[in-house]
C-alpha cells in the first residue's frame, strides 16, 4: 500500500500565498489535508516560512475603497479624523476581544486582494 503524497513541490510552491492572505498553519495544515506538524516539518526543510509578516508601527493598513469612504463619513458624522476613528476601533476590539465577533468567522470570508485597497500609515503615540 502506497501513501499519497500530499505535499508536493507543486503544493509547497502555492503555501507561501496562502500565508501571504493571512492563513495560520493549522489553517493551511486542514486546507491541504494534512499534520500541521507534517507541514512544519516539510516547510522548514524547503525553506518556507509559515510565518506571516507582522504589523509594526508605520506600516500602511490597506482598506478598500468602500471601507475608506464609510470610515471617512462616520468619522466626519462624530467629528474626528478617520485616523482616529480607525485607531479608537482597533484599540476597543483589541482590549475587549472582539475579533470572531467583528469578523463574524461563522461566516465564509471574503478577503480581497491588497490591489484595490487604500493605505492608512499608523503610528505609535
Amino acid at each position: 500500500m502506497t501513501r499519497r503524497v500530499i505535499l508536493t513541490q507543486q503544493v509547497l510552491a502555492g503555501i507561501p500565498a496562502l500565508v501571504a492572505q493571512g492563513l495560520r498553519k493549522v489553517d493551511i495544515a486542514k486546507r491541504l489535508g494534512c499534520k500541521e506538524d507534517t507541514l512544519q516539518v516539510r516547510c522548514s526543510t524547503a525553506g518556507i516560512s509559515l510565518s506571516g509578516r507582522k504589523l509594526r508601527i508605520g506600516d500602511p493598513l490597506k482598506l478598500s475603497h468602500e471601507a475608506m469612504v464609510g470610515l471617512r463619513e462616520r468619522a466626519a458624522s462624530i467629528g474626528c479624523s478617520e485616523m482616529q476613528l480607525a485607531s479608537d476601533l482597533l484599540e476597543v476590539i483589541a482590549r475587549d476581544n472582539l475579533y470572531d465577533a467583528v469578523l463574524d468567522v461563522s461566516a465564509p470570508s471574503s478577503r480581497r486582494s491588497d490591489q484595490d485597497k487604500t493605505a492608512l500609515t499608523f503610528s505609535s503615540n
